[in-house]
């Protein structure tokens, strides 16, 4: 089953996607995982959270008058893959028939909630934005079954992943 954050570590890194998926945990032990946490625990405070969707997704929170929903995040340096996180649970929500808004039709929109930003990203899910996940959604599938996790990259944002530890120290 592929969720919500396995498209999220897609985009971020095949080998943190790889050892998530393959039941090696590191976030408990993230501050930086634990401070966008309390961002998210802490903003839209009257908000209805952590809507859970078959287990598969779960949307930060849903904003009934304008069709949109929500995903909350700290920073947007990762924005590309807040963007795709979005956009599967809107292909998610597709599939099970629920009006999606496309580039010219109505339905459910997203929307990415940097709050220490006071910043707002809208998602549409386009005919090629589909197409595009379903091969994503493939390309996932071969790294998580992979018998051997991908090799480590070597990024600036390396030093602050929970994941750290097991790709860097004694090498």
């Amino acid at each position: 089953m592929i969720t919500g954050t396995h498209i999220n570590y897609y985009f971020i890194c095949h080998r943190k996607l790889w050892l998530f998926a393959n039941g090696v945990s590191m976030e408990h032990t993230s501050d930086t995982v634990y401070l966008g946490k309390v961002i998210d625990e802490t903003s839209y405070g009257r908000k209805d959270k952590k809507i859970d969707i078959d287990g598969q997704i779960v949307i930060d929170w849903i904003d009934d008058s304008t069709g949109i929903i929500h995903e909350v995040k700290k920073s947007d340096k990762m924005e590309d893959a807040h963007i795709w996180q979005v956009l599967f649970y809107l292909w998610y929500l597709k599939q099970k028939g629920i009006a999606v808004a496309g580039e010219d039709t109505k339905g459910l929109k997203g929307e990415i909630d940097y709050p220490a930003l006071k910043q707002r990203v809208e998602v549409i899910l386009t005919p090629e934005k589909e197409a595009r996940m379903k091969e994503i959604i493939d390309s996932i599938q071969s790294i998580v079954s992979s018998k051997y996790p991908p090799r480590r990259i070597d990024k600036r944002f390396c030093k602050t992943c929970s994941y750290y530890e097991l790709c860097w120290v004694n090498t």
